[in-house]
């Protein structure tokens, strides 16, 4: 008696309830687990953490994100698990009704929302949003139809009674209950509290392992005879291919690495686009303006660089770099705050390489100067975008900016004071540049004059 619960273990028992209890660790590691490491550019400079939770939950709750992709493969693999069933009991009209199910799940997966880039999105719920192109709620509805039809006739024969003494009987029952209540979760309102996506997104990801491993625990052996080993490697190769597509489908919704939307139909930004992706966001935001905050000019300049120039030229977009003779920036950010603030301008896309620091730094001065918020809320918005503390050389740039740009609130602002103490004893690199830029300039400047005279 005392080898049961090993041999239960062994044999498909209870390690896929402890695989779906470990699947919930991390969604509670990264609302306890905040950032400790100091910033090595600059270990002298103090940072606090303005958000109630680790940025990196608010960042792992923007739709598309890490806990999405993680759907995609769970939705994946159900696929492939009630394909192999229709393909090996193909009179089993409940195994139909389950792929049908599975089907849906995996599209919902694919397709999340909602958005933080200012469009709709190719999920069910557009289906019921009069602001989506006809056709494609015709599509959606038509396929939401047809998923119902099949559930609805492979489950005919059926009664509640005997589909619940069957699933007892086959040890699915538990698995089944919990992957109704989770996905039923993912899809109400009121359990999204803060961070805003995180929790019904993990709820989702939890329903789509219990319905798994529901699938797998009926999925059907490869006959006798049959090369087990090359039938494993097809349901590999397949379920590859779904989480493939998936990504693709991702990418349809969110053509530009990290795209968000500050303010709607006027500002956006980004992590550096390629053209593709350029040319598809473009048909949905029609930029006007493009600003890259890298300095290209430099031996990091992005790969994707020419192509965004092209495009620029191509599609009549004025696009803003910064230029050479303003080494540290200075002059840059001055006049792209300005420019975001001219509706001729508008719609704005603002991006760097990887929208991390340079572009989510300039939203905050955005933020502070236009939009007027304290500068707490803008740090909090900053961190919620990047996944982590802004790092020291954020600190330093707002000591340097924000008294110039608005110089009567950064003097006020207590959070702008917290900075200027933050960084107290720390030499910015940014003043020793401009000030040997200026010692440089200097002799020329004098010659000039001279050959003048």
């Amino acid at each position: 008696m005392a080898d049961e619960p090993v041999r239960r273990l062994r044999g498909y028992g209870y390690w896929p309830w402890l695989v779906l209890v470990l699947t919930t660790l991390p969604a509670f590691w990264y609302v306890v687990d905040f950032e400790t490491a100091l910033d090595p550019e600059f270990p002298a400079v103090a940072r606090q953490t303005y958000n109630t939770f680790p940025p990196a939950a608010y960042r792992f709750a923007d739709a598309g994100d890490t806990i999405d992709h993680a759907a995609v493969y769970v939705a994946a693999a159900a696929v492939v698990l009630c394909a192999w069933s229709c393909l090996r009991d193909p009179n089993r009209r409940l195994r139909y009704a389950a792929l049908a199910l599975s089907l849906a799940a995996y599209w919902h997966a694919a397709t999340p929302g909602p958005l933080i880039n200012g469009w709709h999105g190719l999920g069910w719920r557009t289906i019921f949003d009069p602001r989506v192109a006809l056709s494609q709620r015709i599509a959606l509805g038509s396929a939401a139809v047809l998923a119902a039809a099949v559930v609805a006739w492979c489950a005919r024969p059926w009664t509640l009674p005997t589909f619940l003494r069957e699933a007892r009987e086959r040890r699915i029952l538990g698995f089944l209950v919990v992957a109704v209540v989770l996905l039923s979760l993912r899809q109400t309102s009121w359990i999204d509290r803060e961070p805003i996506g995180f929790w019904p997104r993990w709820f989702f990801v939890w329903g789509l392992f219990a319905w798994a491993f529901a699938l797998l625990r009926v999925a059907p052996q490869a006959p006798p005879g049959w090369p087990r080993r090359a039938a494993l490697i097809c349901l590999i190769v397949a379920w590859l291919g779904l989480d493939v597509l998936g990504r693709g489908i991702f990418w349809r919704q969110r053509p530009i690495g990290r795209l968000r939307e500050i303010v709607p139909g006027k500002l956006y930004l980004s992590a550096m686009p390629t053209y593709r992706g350029l040319v598809l966001a473009q048909e949905r935001h029609h930029f006007k303006t493009i600003v890259n905050l890298f300095p290209e000019h430099t031996s990091m300049r992005s790969p994707h660089w020419p192509d965004e120039q092209r495009f620029a030229r191509e599609h009549g977009v004025a696009c803003y770099n910064q230029p050479v003779d303003d080494p540290i920036g200075e002059r840059f950010v001055t006049d792209t705050i300005a420019l975001a603030q001219d509706p001729d301008a508008w719609p704005l896309l603002v991006h760097c390489h990887g929208s991390m620091d340079r572009s989510p730094a300039w939203v905050g001065i955005y933020r502070f100067v236009v939009d007027g918020w304290p500068l707490d809320e803008a740090i909090k918005e900053l961190e919620r975008h990047r996944g982590s503390r802004p790092k020291s050389s954020v600190t330093l740039l707002y000591n340097r900016m924000l008294p110039l740009l608005a110089p009567e609130r950064a003097a006020t602002d207590p959070t702008a004071a917290q900075l200027r103490e933050n960084a107290r004893g720390t030499v910015d690199p940014a003043v020793e540049i401009a000030r040997r830029a200026k010692d440089q300039a200097a002799p020329d400047d004098e010659s000039t004059a001279t050959k003048r005279r």
